[in-house]
């Protein structure tokens, strides 16, 4: 994974292992991208990242 995925939109499926998880459904935008990690700013106002291979979520080409 590289940082060409910053600036895109990305949709929460499953936050699988966090004790204080993002909801279902939430969007986001990628901020950055590293060691397994892709950082996000959610909609909803909070900064959490989603661990690749274990959450579950889709990346859009837009940054509607």
């Amino acid at each position: 994974m590289d940082n060409s995925m910053v600036g895109k939109r990305i949709t929460l499926i499953e936050m699988v292992d966090d004790h204080d998880p993002i909801e279902s459904g939430m969007k986001g935008i990628i901020t950055h991208v590293g060691g397994g990690v892709i950082n996000v700013r959610w909609d909803n106002g909070r900064n959490l990242g989603v661990i690749v291979g274990e959450d579950r979520y889709t990346i859009s080409e837009s940054t509607d």
